[in-house]
């Protein structure tokens, strides 16, 4: 199963090939049978446009567009090639996509700590944390996918008496 945002497109490939292996090229569209199953089981492909379109070599990427939250599952058949159908299930989720990034760089994956201050005491006092996608945007500092200030208070004993992170 993919996961998958709503009303966003949603592409996928697959391979067309022959009995012996050999990749099928020129298939249109309206060359395969298509069932697009949305999350209360109804048969929609009439009502969401699903496009089929060649990649070269007998790759072919599909796509559509799920409207509501939910589990979908596309279909696509050919009657000489794979009459049986090949699909795929897609979770569709809103917000909750974006909270499980965030969620996986507050962890500390593909996290970054910049700009430290410090206190007379060496204590940390505030910071920006950046988190990212994955492990080369991190490397790289670019493009992060949130960015947070830190600020945290010491007492004279140098305990921590707040520590706050907030999003930019």
């Amino acid at each position: 199963m993919d996961f998958v945002k709503i009303d966003n497109i949603v592409i996928d490939n697959f391979l067309v090939v022959d009995s012996s292996n050999n990749p099928i090229t020129g298939l249109v569209t309206g060359d395969f049978t298509i069932k697009l199953y949305n999350p209360s089981n109804t048969e929609v492909s009439s009502s969401i446009t699903v496009t089929v379109t060649e990649l070269g070599s007998g790759l072919y990427r599909s796509s559509f567009t799920p409207n509501v939250k939910g589990n979908w599952l596309l279909v696509l058949y050919h009657a000489t090639y794979f009459a049986e159908g090949k699909s795929n299930d897609y979770e569709c989720v809103d917000a909750l996509f974006d909270d499980v990034q965030l969620i996986l760089g507050l962890v500390q994956q593909n996290f970054r700590i910049t700009s430290p201050a410090y206190d007379a005491n060496h204590l940390l006092t505030s910071a920006t944390i950046k988190i990212y996608a994955n492990a080369i945007n991190c490397n790289a500092d670019t493009n992060p996918i949130a960015t947070y200030s830190i600020l945290a208070t010491y007492n004279s004993d140098k305990e921590a008496t707040s520590y706050k992170v907030v999003k930019n």
